[in-house]
């Protein structure tokens, strides 16, 4: 009588066992999922900011930028009706263009240094996904060597 009840209850418990295996393991990814979320939405947040102020100086660059190409149309102008131009007017001008160049080269750093962020925060991302898959599975592993297959040696 004992041994058949023994035969009957060693499913039943397996079963249980295998429930409370799955319930464990829904809760741990919803946990997971959450922490993932909570990274990746930080990470998010950064780039984020960095894009609002790259586009603000952006911003500010172009108006620079046309403003001080309006400075030296009307000097060029200028300095065009008067018979052989002002020394101090062309001086003007070619420092208006000096500033208007390193304005531009300003630009295009700030839009290099912009992608390089982009790109780093991408494979950040990558990288924190795969690391996260890695250890999930290796917990995995180790809780089937250590607590799973030790409960089926001993109901066989």
């Amino acid at each position: 009588m004992f041994l058949a009840g023994s035969l009957v209850k060693a499913p039943q418990d397996i079963g249980e066992t295998m429930g409370e295996l799955g319930l464990a393991f829904v809760k741990l990814t919803k946990f997971e999922r959450e922490e993932a979320l909570s990274d990746s939405q930080r990470v998010g947040a950064t780039y984020m900011k960095i894009k609002q102020i790259l586009e603000g100086i952006k911003f500010t660059d172009s108006q620079t930028s046309v403003m001080l190409h309006s400075k030296i149309e009307k000097l060029e102008v200028a300095s065009s009706k008067i018979f052989g131009g002002d020394r101090s007017r062309l001086c003007k001008i070619e420092k208006l263009s000096e500033t208007v160049r390193v304005t531009e080269d300003a630009k295009s750093c700030a839009m290099r240094e912009y992608e390089l962020i982009k790109e780093n925060n991408r494979s950040e991302l990558e990288r924190f996904d795969r690391e996260r898959h890695d250890v999930f599975m290796s917990m995995l592993k180790g809780f089937v060597v250590n607590e799973v297959i030790p409960l089926i040696i001993i109901f066989l």
